[in-house]
Parts: C-alpha cells; sequence; structure tokens
C-alpha cells in the first residue's frame, strides 16, 4: 500500500513550527532569492522555487496553516511505501535522500519454506544518511548565496550600504473621488447608478469615451454608461437592441424618466423628444441647460437615435420606497454582516431591513414574496436563510392584515467581487408582473493600501563606466497594487540628483500584492562625492566608499 505524501513546509522555509508570520515571511523571501530561476545557477532551482511559494502560500494564510498543523499533528511526516505489513514494533522511518534498494538474493534452506524478510537498514545508517544529506544541501545553498551576494560586475570594487529610514505604515492613500473642477476647485459629483425609462429600469456606470467612442459591453445589453462628468445635462448611452430602440422611440410627452444618484436621490425628466442625429453630431451633449440625453449605441442605423428630455426639480421622488401591488415597500437599511461570513472566504453577508405596509382590503401572506438582488453586471442573487436570520427583524412568516405595517429581513450570500450599484427587486408574488425597484446605498469595501519594503543585496562601483550598479527587492505586503514611479527612485549629493543611466526592468513598475519585484539600478557617480543616499519609495540607504 503506498501513502500519500505529506510535504514539511516548515523544512522546505527552514522554519521551526513555532515561527511567526514575520519569519516566515523573511525565511521566504530568502528562499525566494536563493532559488528564483533567474538568479539561480542550481539545475533544480526552477522545482524548488515552486515549492517554496507552494510552502509560503500554505503557512502565510493562518487557515491554511491550522488546517496543515492539525492534517500533519497524527500523519507521518515523509512518504514511505510499504509491500507487505510491517511489525507493530517497527520504528518509524523517515528517509530525506531517497537510497536505492540493495538488490537481496533469496536464500534457500532445505527445509519448510520461510517467509521472506525485508532487509532494513540499521538506525544508526539512516542518521548518518540524513546528517549527510543536511551538510550537503547547506553546502549547496551557501555556494549559491556566495555567488549571489558577490557576483562582479565588470571588476566594480564593492561599497558599504547602511539602511537609514523605514516607514513604519504606508503613506495614506485617500479614497478616489467624482470631481468636476469650478475655478480650479474640485466639486464633489454625484453619479447616477439607475435609469428608469418606460417601466424599464437599468442599472447605470461611469465610462470615460475614448477618441470619440464609448465602451460597449460584449454581453450586457441591460446596462447604461453615464458620460463622466455631464451632470448639468446628464448623457447616458444605451447599448443598441431593437427593444431598447422601440422603448425610446415609443414614448410620449407625458412619460416620465426617473435618473437615481448614488446618495439615493431621485432626478425626474419629462417632455421627451427623440429624433435621430449624425454619429458624429456632439450638439446634444451641451452643458448649457438641466435635462437629460439618452443615445443608443451602435446598431445598423446611419443615425443615431437621442432621446431628449426636460428637468423637472419639483417630481424628485425618494428611492427608498416605492408600490408593487398594493403594497408599499420601504428599505430602512442595508448593508454587511458583521462578524460573520459563509464558509467561502471569497463571500459575505449582505441583509436589506425593509418594511411593508399593506394598502390593501385584504391580507397578503410574505411567504409568496420574490426579493432578488441585481447587481451592475445583471447577475442576480436569491434569497439565503442563514444571511436573513441574521437580519434585526429576520424573515416575514405571518400574514400581514389590512392598513397593518411589519418590517422584514432578507439577506443574501454576494462574492467579495461584486460589482456595484446593487439593485433590490421586490414582487408579492413571483407571477406578479408589478415590481418595486430599490438602488441600495452600498459600495464594496476598498482593499487596504499597499504597504512597500525595500531591501539592497548588493551595491558596486564601476569606476571605469562611472557609474553606481544597485540591486534590491521592492516587497508588496499590502492588499493593492505598489505603483513605483521614476520620480520615487533617486540618487542625491551634496552636488544635487544623480541621472539614472539604466533601470532593469524599466520604470514604473506596477507589484501586486504580496508581490516583488526584483531590480537593478545604475546611477552616475557624482563628481568628488565620497558618500549618496539612495531613495526608494521613502526608505533611504546611505551608500559610502565611493571615492577612489
Amino acid at each position: 500500500m503506498t501513502h500519500k505524501s505529506v510535504k514539511d513546509y516548515y523544512a522546505i522555509l527552514g522554519v521551526p513550527s513555532t515561527a511567526s508570520l514575520e519569519e516566515i515571511r523573511l525565511a521566504y523571501r530568502r528562499q525566494a532569492r536563493a532559488y528564483h530561476p533567474d538568479l539561480s545557477t542550481d539545475p533544480h532551482a526552477e522545482e524548488r522555487f515552486k515549492e517554496i511559494n507552494e510552502a509560503y502560500d500554505v503557512l502565510a494564510n493562518s487557515e491554511k496553516r491550522q488546517a496543515y498543523d492539525y492534517f500533519t499533528g497524527d500523519a507521518p511526516e515523509t512518504t514511505f511505501a510499504t509491500e507487505e505489513p510491517q511489525p507493530a514494533s517497527a520504528p518509524a522511518q523517515e528517509p530525506v535522500v531517497a537510497q536505492p534498494k540493495p538488490r537481496v538474493e533469496p536464500v534457500t534452506k532445505s527445509g519448510p519454506s520461510q517467509p521472506r524478510r525485508r532487509v532494513m537498514p540499521p538506525t544508526w545508517a539512516i542518521l548518518l544518511i540524513v546528517l549527510g544529506a543536511c551538510i550537503m544541501i547547506a553546502v549547496v545553498v551557501g555556494g549559491v548565496l556566495s555567488l549571489q551576494r558577490n557576483r562582479p560586475t565588470g571588476g566594480a570594487d564593492a561599497v558599504s550600504v547602511t539602511k537609514l529610514t523605514t516607514f513604519l505604515s504606508p503613506p495614506e492613500i485617500p479614497a478616489e473621488l467624482t470631481v468636476l473642477q469650478e475655478g480650479n476647485t474640485p466639486l464633489e459629483t454625484l453619479a447616477p447608478t439607475q435609469l428608469s425609462v418606460g417601466g424599464t429600469s437599468f442599472p447605470v456606470v461611469a465610462v470615460l469615451p475614448e477618441q470619440g467612442r464609448w465602451p460597449l459591453p460584449t454581453e450586457q445589453q441591460e446596462l447604461a454608461m453615464w458620460m463622466y462628468g455631464t451632470v448639468i445635462n446628464y448623457v447616458v448611452g444605451l447599448p443598441y437592441a431593437s427593444t431598447t430602440e422601440s422603448l425610446l422611440a415609443g414614448l410620449s410627452s407625458a412619460d416620465r424618466i426617473t435618473l437615481t444618484l448614488e446618495n439615493g436621490t431621485q432626478l425626474a425628466f419629462g417632455s421627451p423628444q427623440a429624433k435621430r442625429v449624425d454619429s458624429g453630431d456632439t450638439a446634444p451633449m451641451s452643458q448649457d441647460r438641466p435635462g437629460l440625453t439618452l443615445m443608443v449605441l451602435g446598431g445598423d442605423q446611419p443615425a443615431r437615435l437621442i432621446v431628449s428630455a426636460r428637468y423637472l426639480p419639483e417630481a424628485v421622488v425618494p428611492t427608498t420606497e416605492q408600490h408593487s401591488d398594493g403594497l408599499t415597500v420601504r428599505v430602512v437599511s442595508s448593508g454587511l454582516v458583521e462578524n460573520a461570513a459563509p464558509e467561502s472566504a471569497d463571500s459575505w453577508y449582505f441583509v436589506i431591513e425593509y418594511q411593508i405596509t399593506n394598502t390593501l382590503a385584504s391580507a397578503v401572506d410574505p411567504t409568496y414574496f420574490d426579493m432578488v438582488v441585481e447587481d451592475a453586471a445583471g447577475q442576480r442573487y436569491v434569497l439565503n436563510e442563514p444571511a436573513t436570520v441574521l437580519g434585526d427583524a429576520g424573515r416575514l412568516t405571518a400574514l400581514v392584515g389590512a392598513g397593518d405595517s411589519v418590517r422584514g429581513s432578507a439577506g443574501y450570500v454576494i462574492p467579495r467581487t461584486i460589482s456595484a450599484p446593487l439593485v433590490w427587486r421586490f414582487r408579492a408574488d413571483p407571477t406578479s408582473a408589478d415590481q418595486a425597484t430599490v438602488v441600495l446605498d452600498f459600495e464594496p469595501p476598498r482593499p487596504g493600501p499597499a504597504e512597500p519594503d525595500v531591501e539592497l543585496y548588493e551595491v558596486f562601483l564601476d569606476a571605469d563606466r562611472g557609474v553606481i550598479v544597485i540591486s534590491g527587492t521592492v516587497y508588496n505586503d499590502g492588499e493593492s497594487d505598489l505603483l513605483v514611479a521614476a520620480e520615487a527612485v533617486e540618487v542625491t549629493s551634496g552636488s544635487g540628483r544623480s541621472s539614472l543611466e539604466i533601470s532593469a526592468p524599466l520604470l514604473p513598475w506596477t507589484i501586486p500584492p504580496d508581490d516583488y519585484q526584483d531590480f537593478e539600478l545604475q546611477f552616475a557617480v557624482p563628481e568628488g562625492a565620497d558618500s549618496v543616499l539612495l531613495n526608494v519609495l521613502g526608505f533611504t540607504f546611505e551608500i559610502e566608499g565611493l571615492s577612489p
């Protein structure tokens, strides 16, 4: 019987099983640098590098590490195979280096046949083999590191480097804001999130047209696109569909169009007028009067269908209250559930607290309510019982009498990658054509900022070429991408800033979360300077010994 292999991830990283997360991270960096396929001369570097990344992926994650420790606590530490059962008293063997099995010739005896026994090496021999293998590995690793640390650069001389300052925490990066400029003063702008026209609702997303062309979704046709920055006269594009064009062309002067903003306010527009204009005509986008312009994007028509509507400030409608089949539906609150999460690590519990007022003359059964959440991509999410019971009011089960007003909870499981805005659709019955549509005040939590760290592992003075050669690594231990611009890397001295001659790879660098970037920089040596200061992302190093 052959047992499955259980890799010793602690041994792969060279840390004890009690190592802290910081010790594991430092060990990973050392091992990854030593066995990086682009840096190491070891023929097995690529395989070893994959094992190091696999070990770090498990041990750097608290949940994975706990499961791994639990699994390996009672399991054999390494792989071994037996062709027949071993005696119960046989000690467990743990070979580190696989040795060829000796060939054992059968011994013939003159008598009853005896069972063959496996010839096992003594324990002291196995310990010597393990010790010898460890010494050999240490010698190889030491040799590789020595080659990396002391790699010559065209006969250049090594210089001393001292790290002076380090960020204890990364700089605060403010959240992105949708802004306009008025007299060089930024103004916060409320972007639209939903368009309702002719009884049809479209989620709205902000886009930036490129060279006069609007980006069009490849599949999602029920998505409207607001031209970023148009707030006096809102300009919204709708991808071409025969139903959409018929809907807009059939509007009458009595129809109303509503545009819901991200703070929940609904702007009302009336007296819609449809016409066709040349696709290159930008006059309908002018911002000289309050209004709304709907544009059909794409299609086979040589001219574009456009609907213009007048702003009706007196007809603003509260977005949190809607009506469906004699019921008044009001969203009280909505948001993620704290201190509780689904089993899937990439999901959230999301709960809506709502109030139902029955304006009918008879009672209604809430068990027939149809309530779904829809994201900006058109993906729908149905009620989830474990999430619903986490709400303040819980699920409605009792009949709602005539004239009664009751509160209930509706819970859902949504992915962490969900795209806002979220729309809640309520129907008193799954077969009803009348539905209440509420745009929810929800914005997915933003990931944490980038957390940079910088380490140098060699600096040389190449006097023949007059440059300082600097090699190192930038780490990103945060949750967001780390951008390293050319301005964030500089060498200065008393005579000013030195010119950057070579950057490998070319700046700027974008480093994903929990990743790193190896680099080599070459700066011109300032004339007469014995030392310079290297600054990378605010981490400062003093480089000395530059004078001959």
